[in-house]
């Protein structure tokens, strides 16, 4: 089973994740590893507005991605997957056209080599409890970039679940939406732990079904 947990940038997602590994005893395949130089610079570079960066980063994504994967086999977790890498890049190349027309094109190849996940957990969050994580958890690049970055935050918070949910759907993958905000971490795994139960108990259904 592979579980994959999703959400806009400070939703909750890789503290979500790092529960549920703990909580059933899964490997966790993170987003990045802390120490990707490349990933950090790239992302530095895209906060801070760097020209002809945009579609480096979004092709490191979706190759780094789909490499980390190889690693992992039967029951895994894994902090944001391919299919968000997607909506990143809508918002990223939206004034380049033709280079969005070949991402799409690689992104499809890529989503059709990967392992789909069992279950897709959507974080939503709104604006202010966005606002308020992002300073909180204290991100150097995000917030010394804030202000000149809050309407490209804003149309990525504004697209987020419902896009995702959509590729989602595109790609035959189930999902499940948890609103975050104003909710503890708590109440966030207990909704996530249950999503999951629920799925696992619809899988062996459906495997006896067939025997």
């Amino acid at each position: 089973m592979k579980i994959s947990v999703g959400g806009m940038i400070a939703s909750g997602k890789s503290t979500l994740v790092k529960r549920l590994g703990d909580a059933l005893d899964l490997p966790v395949m993170e987003e990045f590893e802390k120490d990707d130089e490349v990933f950090n610079t790239l992302l530095k570079w895209l906060y801070e507005q760097k020209s002809n960066v945009e579609m480096l980063l979004q092709i490191y994504f979706i190759h780094n991605h789909w490499l980390n994967q190889q690693k992992y086999n039967g029951n895994f977790i894994v902090d944001r997957d391919l299919v968000e890498h997607w909506l990143f890049a809508q918002h990223n190349l939206k004034s380049m056209p033709t280079i969005m027309n070949m991402y799409n094109g690689v992104f499809h190849s890529y989503m059709n080599q990967i392992i789909k996940p069992s279950i897709y957990l959507i974080l939503d969050v709104d604006w202010k409890n966005f606002e308020d994580r992002v300073m909180t958890r204290g991100r150097k690049q995000e917030i010394d970039n804030f202000e000149k970055n809050k309407p490209y935050f804003s149309s990525l918070l504004q697209d987020y679940v419902t896009k995702i949910a959509a590729q989602c759907s595109i790609y035959d993958i189930p999902y499940v939406i948890i609103n975050t905000s104003g909710k503890t971490e708590d109440q966030v795994f207990e909704e996530a732990l249950a999503a999951i139960k629920k799925t696992q108990k619809v899988a062996s259904y459906e495997l006896n079904d067939l025997v």
